[in-house]
Order: structure tokens, then sequence, then C-alpha cells
């Protein structure tokens, strides 16, 4: 895998590099956030049948943008040419608001440079990923694309907690799907 090309982004405060992998086009936003390197790549998927046989749907009724879509994907960068590998990733304490909001930050930088129809990603329910997570990882996305405002409570003293607020834009709907123990979200504009 070799960079073709990298830009410092200022106005978002993290690097875009540019490679070819699995003959896609694929971007990796690089960021520090508390004492981690993190990345967030995205990977083109521009047909339809490349989107399919990737796992993913449309909803009901919607047709696969003309622009194409991106898959993204998100990990701790380890300092060397590969990801740590797409393992669960712990944050301590607030830690994880961070992170969300800067890979929030990068689909923004994405989206705005690029022009896609959307992005899709996966998530792993339950079992070893939901270890050690007082909300399980489903659950946390959910809220953060709004697709969940129910509100939550502390399981010690029964009072309701502060319902996360979505990260995703006005402008953008988030669909999920369920398949063979993994949520599926398809985000458009």
């Amino acid at each position: 895998m070799r960079i073709e090309d990298e830009v410092y982004l200022d106005e978002y405060g993290m690097r875009r590099k540019r490679f070819i992998y699995d003959r896609r086009v694929h971007h990796s936003y690089v960021f520090v956030a508390g004492q981690e390197v993190y990345t967030v790549i995205m990977g083109s998927l521009k047909d339809e049948s490349m989107f399919v046989g990737t796992g993913y749907r449309m909803p009901e009724g919607t047709p696969f943008p003309a622009n194409g879509m991106a898959e993204v994907y998100f990990d701790i960068f380890d300092g060397t040419r590969e990801s740590a590998g797409f393992r669960h990733v712990k944050f301590a304490g607030l830690g994880s608001a961070v992170v969300l909001q800067k890979v929030s930050l990068a689909l923004a930088a994405h989206y705005e440079k690029f022009d896609i129809g959307g992005f899709v990603f996966q998530a792993a329910t339950g079992g070893a990923v939901d270890i050690d997570r007082k909300i399980p990882l489903e659950e946390t996305y959910d809220y953060l694309l709004g697709l969940k405002n129910e509100p939550r409570y502390n399981k010690l003293t029964g009072q309701v907690k502060k319902t996360p607020r979505s990260m995703a834009s006005s402008r953008l709907r988030a669909h999920k799907f369920i398949t063979e123990g993994r949520a599926c979200y398809v985000v458009l504009p």
C-alpha cells in the first residue's frame, strides 16, 4: 500500500492520506485525541454491485447515488502503515466524546471535498464487542446518528441521564439494517 497523496487539513486538525487498497481508492484521516493517534479510513464504493457485495443495502425506494458512497472504518493508528486491526477501542473518561467528534469532523471533511452520495459502516453487536462498555456499541451509534433518543437511566439511582446528542447533521438521514450479528448503517444527505 503506497500513500499517493498527503495533506494537512488545518481547519479540521487532521491529516488526510490517499492510497489504493483492494483496487479501491481510500482516504485515511489521522488525528490525535488524548494520548492516542486515530485513523478514520474511507473506502470508495463507486457502484451498486460493490456496495451490495460488501453487505450493504439502500433504504427501500432509494437509488444508489450516482456519485458513489464511502465505507467508513475507524481504529487506533499503530504507527506503521497498517491500522491496529480494527479491534474494540476503549476510552478513558470523556475521551470517547472527543474522539467521536473528531470522527464526525473527518466525515464532514470527506463529504465536502469529494461530494460523495453518503456513508456506510458496520458495527458488531453483542458479545465481545460490548465487554466493559456501559452502553452497547450499537446503541451508541444509534444515539449519535439520531436513530434513538429515548431517556437512559442510572442503574444505581434510577435517575434520568442526559440523552446523548446526535452528531449527525440535520441534513443527513441515517438508516440501519441488522444482518448476521452486525448493524449496517447507511447515512445519506
